[in-house]
């Protein structure tokens, strides 16, 4: 599998990107509806760089572990707010097989919005529905700033696994540099295994 790590910058400078293009197309959302989790960030960056203050969030989980999704996504959060005849830009990290973004899309649609557009950073080929908005087209496995922790622990388990005798310096050294992990990121959260 190919990774992608993103720093905080990294994510930071696409949204500021991902914010020209929706500014550019002429859409001026009323609302943003961050995903969570992983949307709640770019979502409030675009609330702040778009000057638009009402924003709320559904909760949609699907991923069980890294890389591994569940049957199908599945509301958790679902929106509490009325949204009529508001124009939403709908807002999320990545849209990978497109499935929780289809559901939140119907979920969405279902408060009677005038308009609704959808925003990610990266989309994935394999994606079965295409925002309106990205910045990336991208195949591998993405792992952004707020998800380092848990992506570090689900691949500490999937090396453990591929090989059971290696030691913890092995995989430190495979995630730092086959992976691509900051080694002082990686040795912070191996310590606390």
């Amino acid at each position: 599998m190919e990774y992608l790590i993103l720093s905080w910058q990294d994510v930071y400078n696409l949204t500021l990107q991902l914010s020209e293009r929706i500014v550019d197309s002429g859409f001026k959302p009323d609302v943003i509806v961050g995903i969570a989790r992983g949307g709640w960030i770019p979502a409030r960056i675009l609330s702040d760089v778009l000057y638009v203050s009402p924003m709320w969030n559904v909760r949609i989980e699907y991923y069980s572990a890294l890389g591994v999704s569940g049957k199908e996504p599945k509301i958790t959060q679902p929106l509490s707010v009325p949204l009529e005849d508001s124009r939403v830009l709908l807002v999320d990290e990545v849209a990978d097989t497109g499935d929780s973004l289809t559901h939140a899309i119907q979920h969405v649609k279902g408060h009677d919005v005038a308009e609704l557009k959808t925003a990610v950073l990266h989309l994935k080929s394999r994606c079965c529905v295409k925002p309106d908005y990205f910045m990336q087209l991208v195949d591998a496995w993405t792992v952004y700033p707020w998800e380092m922790r848990e992506s570090i622990i689900d691949l500490v388990k999937v090396f453990k696994s591929e090989d059971p005798d290696s030691g913890m310096n092995k995989i430190r050294d495979r995630l730092v540099f086959e992976v691509g992990f900051e080694p002082t990121v990686t040795d912070y959260f191996i310590k606390r295994l």
